[in-house]
């Protein structure tokens, strides 16, 4: 729609109104027309418009169709004419020409023939269409004719080269318009592999820049593809021999493509420039482009064919210049510079408009071109020129426009405005339509417009008519002067009703009104302003480390007209793109308001926007998603300012992942350790000095170190070397001791290989005994020497210098060892033992003189032993030795945990790195007596109602002299506890009596032993009468299959007490004990019955005490018989046995039933024929006895006739299922079964024993072919 605004509100509006008169009094110039196609006027004519035509340039061969385009609309049908070369030409007069009625189009039919016939259509060509209201003209179309390209016969040379010489293979295809695609292959279509040495030019040609052994071929062939001839063909085969040379030797690049310092290239706006620098040398150069006095295009620069063709796309008048390709390798450079100039075919600013005007107007056609050079504009009206001499003054020509003053219906015609310069011409029709129409308005009545506050609202009133009609608005009792002085309405001249910021005070009734003095017709519009809709919680910025989740929130707030239910949620873009949830995806996951972003990847990073939006207008907010990774290792590691004993090293950062690097880790490895990494240092810069150890092959490489963790390592740095020097440094932890008497060991810290600093590295040992001057030197490669003939201990000055060829290292420092220790002369003396208490005494002595040790002082060591008690007798056994060390010359030990009243001994002995001195003398001493260990043993018994013993046993260890015992007791029943009593005992007392045993209290006892050093500790028994426990001896227990027998001997002297017997079934899980009956210890026999075979049972004794059944004997027991899990396992006892058993069974007995029923038809048979039968069957060979040779013999048999009126054989048989078997029927029953699990039933004779068989038959008889010797009526008996 055209939206020119015609006129805004505000105070000065009777202004602007009065001055639109004026302009359309004095000029009436208008904007042009269109007739809108849904603009009703029955018969309208309508000038010719050219639709579809052929491009400009054609090139066509002669198996080719020709077909030249020229369709165009217009109303009256128009007519089509052709000119060619500026004469007319008529497509119908040619009979090679096809033609259409209503098109202009005509398409030439081709016979395949290259010759004058084809050749004659090569011009240029021009389509005119016409109709009463003029004529359109189209562009001028170049039709190119070309034979089929072929590739003249030749022969071609070898060609020779030696290897590292520059060869070029020409191709010089067959020359056509369209420049044909060229591709090098051998002769099996196989394409020659280009590289920086090996490449193709534009003009086609294959360079060499150094030639190669292996680029010896004869088959270089070149194929050239021109696509619309749609024809490949290919050149004669090139041999390319390769010679070796003695002398290959490096050349500095030149230049083959182009050539010269520099050249001129011209190249049109619109188009691609390709610039082209292909150079030979050895070894192949590199090539590398830049432009002079500026930079390249950003975005259409493209290098291809191994950086030997620069193209720019889309050139513009901004890139001219100069383009520079310099092409090097290690013997030098060259370089060209290409000084390019674009220029451009005509091309529209601004091209003439097809109108509809009303007679009066005046009438602007504007025909803006631009070009280089300057193009020529020519005004045409219906395909003839408009001169400066035309006789119609109201034509005029002013710059590039054409003006038409006060057009009249007469004036209505096609112009056409054609530029041209020295690249080509363009051209444009655009008619003049002078009518008059009536004005329609083609907006629908009674339309609602809804729109959000603050929004735009456009209350169409799209109008036609000729000339324009005018349009006024008003609404709600104000007229349009009143409606277009609010700022912010405007009114469009297609009658448009423009109103910015829209507020709720704008909703209302319009109506709009055309040419209201003449149709007068009008049509009304709703305007419904309504809330906007406005997120109030964005989605924030997100830092999320890679792998985590990201949730994005957005809420907003909507009118509530826009939805008569729920809000609907935000839909949310990424980059600008709509994110969509996919079944198959767990990437993107919609929960409500919210986005979760699950397992985020650096590619999920971007900004993430959240759009709330109702059918009328929208809101969104955007968030950024920042991935933190650890960072990418870093690149491009170099070395520089190398000064021999340090280098600097810098490199290119990685990428942070969004989280800054804190700090860089710099690794070396050596020629020593290959492949082995270590850690030199940490920086936080990007570069840093590395101190080195000389005579080292370094290489570096770096890892950056985030908050998320460290990168990969970066690729390895070049190697350097450093130069050889002295040591730097000397061994350290020096030290000199003797591991024998008369030698001394130096040992020291290996200096590390990377310390070396050069070769022959080598340790210069100096040793002299104290005192002395002299010095004596080795040398040795290990860090451990071995000095021999030492006086034992003696102190010596040892120093161990670092060395290499290059000369030793800085001065050592001197220190002082020892050579080898001897065992200590002397023992201690003066040895003293003080009481602390009971078990401690401190013991003392005076140090051995120094001299004496022999070695370093490394302490004494007491050694002490327990040799018996004093109320033992003296033992010649040894005891247990114990021993305390003292550190140092401390002259004292305290010995802890010493037994009371017991004979000690104790020594001391000095010791040193060698071992112990010997032994001071002996020396006892006793420990006086202490409190006595709790007694051996405390047992209660009750031999009555009412009685209760107390028995005990001495203490173990006494400690002492026994003074005797203390008993405390007390009674504890349902009312309470009471006193605690005390009664003492003599020494030889171990039991004691209590009368009056209340039977239902608890008693408790507590017993010490005391000597005169204090009592011990007790023990402690408790018990009472209820409670008491049977005295049973000899428990034993016989199972059988459903019971157990249990006996026992109650202990003489013991009183009766009754007990139950419980018992668990072990195989069922969670089963309760079961309580037996209550049996007396007197009884001595007790039968557990009702249990289940082969089944593992717990039984145990109880007895009642205050609380709880206590246990006072249990057992395991096994019952005889098979184990149930082996019944329940076994393959017997599954179901699909049983049922094929049972079936096998049933099969058997209903195929015997059928034997004797078929046996037996016919009624009664005579003795006399069942014999003759059975001498036939005697007579008969009997290969086997299975049932289907049975069934068989019974056919024989039956044919015989029946004599005699006997009983049936059936009737005197017993049913199969009584207790008779089949044994009585003529034997036992052998079942069997085949490999395929077939039932094979076969019945043996019944002997009685001594009995001989009557045949030698195979197999046993059976009920039709007994023994001979056995009559049928046996049988049956």
């Amino acid at each position: 729609m055209d939206y020119k605004r015609l006129g805004g509100g505000g105070p000065r509006i009777w202004a602007l109104a009065l001055l639109q008169v004026l302009v359309l009094c004095v000029s009436r110039t208008q904007a042009a027309l269109q007739i809108p196609l849904d603009y009703k006027q029955e018969n309208l004519m309508t000038p010719p418009v050219i639709t579809e035509q052929s491009p400009r340039t054609q090139a066509v061969y002669s198996s080719d169709e020709i077909v030249l385009k020229c369709e165009a609309t217009a109303q009256p049908q128009p007519t089509f004419r052709w000119t060619k070369d500026g004469q007319f030409f008529d497509p119908k007069a040619d009979p090679q020409l096809v033609t259409h009625a209503g098109s202009g189009t005509f398409s030439i039919i081709s016979n395949g023939n290259s010759g004058s016939s084809f050749q004659k259509y090569h011009g240029t060509y021009r389509c005119f269409v016409s109709n009463e209201l003029g004529t359109a003209v189209s562009s001028e179309i170049r039709l190119i004719t070309e034979s089929l390209p072929k590739w003249q016969k030749e022969t071609i040379a070898p060609i020779e080269a030696e290897v590292g010489e520059s060869v070029v293979l020409h191709c010089n295809p067959p020359v056509s318009t369209a420049p044909p695609q060229i591709y090098w292959m051998n002769i099996n279509l196989q394409h020659i592999t280009q590289s920086p040495r090996v490449t193709q030019g534009r003009n086609g040609n294959l360079y060499f820049s150094n030639v190669e052994k292996s680029d010896t071929k004869n088959d270089y062939m070149c194929h050239a593809r021109f696509i619309g001839a749609r024809t490949i063909v290919q050149k004669e085969p090139i041999e390319l021999r390769v010679r070796d040379s003695n002398s290959v030797k490096n050349r500095r690049p030149r230049l083959l493509m182009p050539q010269g310092e520099r050249s001129s290239y011209l190249a049109l706006r619109g188009h691609s420039l390709e610039l082209e620098c292909i150079a030979e040398g050895l070894p192949t150069p590199e090539i590398a482009w830049v432009r002079r006095e500026g930079v390249m295009p950003e975005g259409r620069v493209i290098l291809e064919n191994f950086n030997r063709l620069l193209r720019i796309e889309n050139i513009t008048e901004s890139d001219d210049g100069e383009y520079q390709c310099t092409v090097s390798n290690q013997e030098g450079r060259e370089r060209h510079i290409y000084i390019v100039s674009v220029e451009a075919a005509p091309y529209w600013v601004k091209q003439p408009e097809n109108g509809v005007y009303g007679p009066g107007e005046t009438v602007r056609l504007d025909c803006n071109v631009e070009g280089k050079p300057k193009p020529s504009i020519v005004w045409k009206i219906n395909g003839e020129p408009l001169t400066d001499t035309d006789s119609d003054l109201r034509h005029s020509v002013k710059g590039s426009s054409l003006i038409l003053h006060s057009v009249q219906s007469r004036d209505t015609s096609v112009f056409q405005c054609e530029a041209n310069n020295t690249h080509g011409t363009i051209l444009a029709n655009a008619y003049v339509y002078v009518i008059n129409l009536p004005a329609q308005i083609l907006s629908p009545d009674h339309q609602l417009y809804i729109v959000a506050e603050g929004q735009e609202a456009f209350l169409d009133c799209r109008n036609f008519g000729a000339p324009r009609p005018e349009v006024t608005w008003s609404s709600d009792g104000k007229d349009s002067f009143s409606i277009l002085e609010d700022p912010r309405v405007s009114l469009y001249t297609n009658g448009t009703l423009h109103l910015i910021s829209a507020t709720r005070e704008d909703s209302g009734q319009f109506s709009c009104t055309v040419n209201p003095e003449a149709e007068n017709i009008s049509i009304s519009a709703t305007l419904e302003i309504r809330n906007k809709t406005v997120i109030v919680v964005p989605p924030g910025d997100q830092r999320v480390p890679r792998g985590d989740t990201a949730v994005f929130s957005c809420k907003a707030q909507y009118d509530s007209r826009h939805f008569h239910s729920k809000q609907p949620d935000p839909m949310w873009r990424r980059n600008g793109r709509k994110i969509a949830e996919t079944a198959d995806s767990s990437k993107y996951v919609f929960d409500g308001h919210k986005l979760v972003i699950d397992a985020v990847e650096e590619q999920d990073e971007g900004v993430y926007t959240c759009v709330a939006a109702s059918s009328i207008d929208s809101d969104e907010a955007s968030g950024r998603l920042l991935v933190l990774d650890s960072p990418d290792p870093p690149a491009d590691l170099e070395l520089s300012d190398s000064q021999g004993r340090s280098v600097i090293l810098s490199w290119t950062p990685g990428n942070d992942h969004n989280s800054p690097v804190l700090e860089y880790v710099i690794e070396y490895s050596t020629m020593l350790n290959q492949g082995v990494w270590s850690e030199l240092t940490r920086v936080n810069e990007t570069s840093a000095l590395l101190d080195l150890f000389p005579f080292l092959k370094y290489r570096f490489r770096v890892i950056a170190v985030n908050e998320q963790g460290k990168s990969g390592a970066s690729e390895p740095s070049d190697s350097i070397e450093t130069p050889s020097s002295a040591p730097d440094s000397n061994p350290t932890g020096v030290r000199g001791e003797g591991n024998q008497t008369d030698n001394m060991v130096i040992h020291w810290e290996p200096i590390r290989q990377l310390q070396w600093c050069g070769p022959g590295f080598k340790y210069q040992v100096s040793w002299r005994q104290a005192g002395e001057s002299e010095w004596h030197e080795a040398y040795t490669e290990s860090p451990v020497f071995v000095v021999t003939g030492t006086p034992p201990f003696t102190p010596y000055h040892i120093r161990v210098r670092a060395t290499n060829e290059r000369g030793p290292g800085p001065e050592p420092d001197t220190i002082t060892g020892y050579s080898g220790e001897d065992l200590p002369l002397s023992s201690p003396v003066n040895v003293a033992v003080e009481f602390l208490n009971r078990t401690l005494v401190n013991v003392t002595w005076s140090p051995v003189p120094r001299e004496s040790v022999r070695g370093h002082l490394k302490g004494y060591k007491v050694h002490y032993w327990r040799s018996r008690s004093l109320l033992e007798r003296p033992k010649r056994q040894s005891s247990d030795r114990f021993s305390v060390t003292v550190a140092g010359g401390r002259s004292h030990a305290l010995l802890s945990g010493l037994q009371p009243f017991s004979v000690y001994y104790v020594e001391v002995r000095v010791f040193n790195g060698r071992g112990e001195g010997p032994a001071s003398e002996p020396l006892r001493f006793d420990t006086p007596e202490g409190v006595p260990g709790p007694p051996a043993s405390l047992s209660l018994d009750s031999p009555s109602g009412s009685l209760l013993i107390l028995q005990w046993q001495p203490p173990l260890q006494p400690n002492g002299n026994l003074t005797g015992y203390e008993l405390h007791y007390q009674q504890i029943n349902e009312s309470g506890n009471s006193d605690l009593r005390d009664v003492e005992f003599k020494p030889h007392e171990l039991n004691w009596t209590v009368l009056d045993v209340d039977p239902r209290s608890l008693y408790r006892f507590y017993l010490k032993a005391r000597t005169s050093a204090g009592a011990g500790p007790h023990v402690f028994i408790e018990g009472l009468l209820e409670g008491a426990l049977p005295k049973l001896d000899n428990i034993s227990m016989v199972s059988g299959k459903t019971y157990t027998n249990i006996s026992w001997v109650p202990r003489e002297g013991s009183r009766d007490v009754e007990f139950q017997i419980q018992y668990l079934n072990k195989h069922r899980s969670n089963s309760p004990w079961q309580v037996l009956e209550t049996v007396s210890s007197t009884q001595s026999f007790y039968q557990i019955q009702n249990l289940e075979p082969g089944t593992s049972y717990r039984v145990r004794f109880t007895v009642k005490n205050r609380t709880d059944d206590m246990s006072f004997w249990e057992h395991s027991i096994q019952t005889a018989g098979p184990v149930l899990s082996e019944l329940h396992e076994g393959f017997a006892t599954q179901g699909w046995f049983i049922g094929l058993i049972s079936a096998v069974v049933l099969l058997l007995l209903i195929l015997l039933i059928g034997c004797f029923i078929k046996r037996s038809r016919g009624g009664k048979y005579s003795v006399k024929a069942k014999e003759e039968g059975q001498v036939d069957s005697e007579a008969r060979p009997m290969k086997d006895e299975t049932f289907g040779e049975y069934r068989s013999l019974e056919s024989e048999n039956e044919e015989k006739p029946d004599s005699g009126s006997q009983t049936s054989i059936i009737a005197d048989l017993k049913p199969l299922g009584s207790d008779d078997s089949l044994a009585d029927y003529g034997g036992s029953v052998d079942v069997q079964f085949n490999e395929d699990g077939s039932f094979i039933g076969q019945y043996s004779d019944k002997k009685e024993p001594g009995t001989a068989a009557g045949h030698e038959s195979s197999g046993p008889a059976s009920p039709v072919n007994p023994p001979t010797d056995v009559p049928v009526v046996g049988l049956l008996e």
